[in-house]
C-alpha cells in the first residue's frame, strides 16, 4: 500500500507547465518573512541570503535567480512557517520549460564526454530569452525566475 502512495505522489507532481496555467497565465508562489503589502523580489539576493533549498541549488548554479512555487499544497512546511505568501501572475511564454527541454539546453550544455550537465551554462542559456525556468525536484516543482519582480501579499 505505501508503494501505491509513493506511486501517486510521483504521479502528482509530474505537471506539466501547462497544467498550472489558468487563464493564460501562471501564478507563481513565494514566502517571505517581509510583512509588507507588494515587495519586489530580486534575484542577486540569492548569492547571499540563501536558505538550505537555494544552498542546494546555489551548489549547481551560481547563476542569479528566485525560487517560486507553483502550487502552494508542494510547499514545505519550514518554507511556510513564520512566512507570508507572495504571488506574481506571469505569462506562461517567459518560462522555459526545461523539463521538456524542447530547445534541447541540457544536452547541450554537458561537456563533451562529460557525465554532468553544467548548469550555469543552462541557465544563462535560458535567460538570453526567457525571464524564468521550469523544472522539478524530487519534491516540488519550481520556477526560478532570473529578473527582479514585484509580488503581491496574499491571504494564507
Amino acid at each position: 500500500m505505501k508503494n501505491i502512495f509513493k506511486l501517486w505522489n510521483r504521479f502528482l507532481k509530474e505537471a506539466a507547465l501547462s497544467d498550472y496555467e489558468n487563464d493564460a497565465q501562471l501564478t507563481l508562489y513565494h514566502y517571505s518573512r517581509a510583512d509588507s503589502e507588494k515587495l519586489v523580489l530580486d534575484p542577486e539576493h540569492f548569492l547571499s541570503g540563501r536558505n538550505s533549498f537555494s544552498k542546494r541549488e546555489y551548489e549547481k548554479s551560481q547563476v542569479p535567480r528566485t525560487f517560486f512555487y507553483l502550487n502552494t499544497e508542494q510547499a514545505e512546511p519550514i518554507v511556510k512557517s513564520g512566512r507570508n505568501l507572495y504571488a506574481v501572475k506571469v505569462n506562461p511564454s517567459d518560462i522555459y520549460d526545461l523539463k521538456s527541454d524542447p530547445e534541447g539546453i541540457i544536452d547541450a550544455s554537458r561537456p563533451p564526454g562529460a557525465f554532468f550537465i553544467d548548469y550555469n551554462k543552462v541557465f544563462n542559456t535560458i535567460k538570453k530569452e526567457y525571464k524564468g525556468a521550469y523544472y522539478g525536484t524530487p519534491n516540488f516543482d519550481v520556477v526560478a525566475w532570473f529578473e527582479p519582480v514585484q509580488v503581491n501579499k496574499e491571504a494564507q
